[in-house]
């Protein structure tokens, strides 16, 4: 494999030590793509400094345990600030300790890099050597230098309570849903949450889409509570056509036109590509339609997204769906599109409005209608970033059974079925044909026509 010797029970570059990072760098940066048989190539679609920051964030990634993935990115950290500031005392260990210590991330730290050494140092100046942040002297390169600056540039600022709604919504828009609504949790400390969000709603009308968007998604969270702020903001014009589609989820308020839904698919897009990268916009427009969705205006962001849609070649996974503990075994084989939010999967697997949450690597996804708590949003997660090839697997939680769903092959689209779609079920329990019937309810664009 690639020049390298691996033992006989090799089943991919995951288990081959030597290539696992640089697999997984080459895979965070969009580098290669896990094809059906074989892993392929892509063109960059970022600058090639942004390329290696990316590809070493996912090594930090896959070397943390903790829910938040952040651990041995906490470890790396505290290394690097100390060798570019000079160790204290001379103490390396020591100096790590104390930037640790002040780190929201310090206790994720000991189940980084295998969870074997509780201060993992060595592990963490092997990773960043190699990545070349380090050289053969324990000095910081200028990559490295470039990649704390980068680092520090996308930290959450400061959150408090005394920030005007604008500067709040400035430092919400860069993070990512889940931790926009940790910080602005802090904002709302001392007030209702329905004058917070009629605050935060005003703001967002004279604000940039990625703005607006953060501050939709925040007061989103608040469910019915914050119900007449969302009447007061149907009087504003940039926002109105969010409220009408809040209030719509309620049963309420005057509903959409066709020029608000494609009004609020361009914002969405634009957030996510500003949020996410062209990938996540171009997935995020296809699920709701595809270029014709846009406004008619949005002739840069439908030219980059074209361009992104030349290059990509979607695959349809099959998968496992297993009852945990049921005896004789129950299960059935589902086979669904890769690139599906989790919350469309979950649509697949009969959630049906009811509570649930998937378990994945330590980390918990739910639907944000049953509050998310430090849960992530399962409808900003496709599936293809969770199961990330065949032999990996998730948890589903329905009432109270227990599913264990494997990805077992990664599958070309067949342009003449339609997704998703039951292939096989066990002895017992539901036929295919029954599952099929109600799989015919989850629409979804089909994979053989990026």
């Amino acid at each position: 494999m690639l020049g390298v010797e691996v033992g006989e029970k090799v089943r991919s570059a995951a288990d081959v030590v030597t290539i696992h990072r640089p697999w997984v760098a080459a895979e965070g940066a969009g580098l290669i793509e896990v094809g059906v048989a074989e892993a392929v190539a892509r063109p960059p679609h970022d600058d090639p400094a942004q390329l290696w920051l990316k590809g070493l964030d996912a090594v930090l990634r896959a070397e943390s345990a903790d829910p938040r993935r952040r651990g041995a990115f906490a470890m790396c950290r505290a290394v690097l600030t100390a060798l570019a500031n000079g160790p204290l005392l001379d103490d390396l260990v020591f100096s790590v300790h104390r930037l640790l210590k002040g780190s929201e991330d310090g206790d994720a730290v000991a189940s980084s890099f295998g969870g074997t050494d509780l201060f993992p140092l060595d592990a963490a100046l092997d990773v960043l050597t190699e990545f070349g942040a380090l050289d053969a002297d324990r000095k910081v390169t200028p990559l490295g230098q470039w990649a704390l600056d980068e680092w520090a540039a996308r930290e959450p600022r400061p959150v408090t309570p005394g920030l005007r709604a604008a500067q709040l919504l400035g430092r919400l828009a860069p993070l990512p849903a889940d931790e926009a609504w940790r910080q602005a949790l802090r904002w709302f400390e001392g007030r209702r949450p329905v004058d917070g969000a009629a605050q935060l709603l005003h703001a967002a009308e004279f604000a940039s889409p990625v703005e607006r968007v953060a501050a939709i998604e925040v007061v989103a969270g608040f469910g019915d509570e914050v119900l007449p702020a969302w009447h007061v903001a149907l009087g504003y014009r940039n926002v109105r056509p969010h409220a009408a589609a809040m209030l719509e989820m309620w049963d309420d308020g005057p509903g959409l036109s066709g020029s608000e839904r494609r009004r609020l698919v361009t914002e969405y897009a634009l957030s996510a590509r500003e949020r996410s990268g062209v990938e996540e916009a171009y997935h995020y427009v296809r699920d709701r339609g595809g270029f014709d969705a846009l406004e008619p205006e949005a002739t840069a962001l439908r030219r980059e997204l074209r361009a992104f849609a030349e290059t990509v070649k979607l695959a349809v996974y099959q998968l496992k769906v297993t009852v945990t503990g049921r005896k004789p075994p129950q299960w059935w084989r589902l086979v669904i599109p890769a690139s599906v939010t989790l919350g469309v999967l979950a649509e697949a697997l009969d959630a049906d409005g009811a509570e649930h949450h998937f378990e994945a690597d330590g980390v918990r996804y739910a639907d944000p209608f049953f509050g998310l708590g430090e849960d992530r949003d399962e409808h900003d997660v496709r599936l293809s970033h969770v199961l990330v090839r065949p032999g990996t697997s998730l948890r589903f939680f329905l009432g109270a059974d227990e599913h264990s769903v494997t990805c077992e092959k990664i599958l070309d689209p067949d342009p003449g079925l339609t997704y998703p779609r039951c292939t096989s079920v066990s002895k017992v329990g539901e036929s295919a044909s029954a599952r099929n019937k109600r799989l015919a309810a989850v629409r979804i664009p089909h994979p053989a026509h990026p």
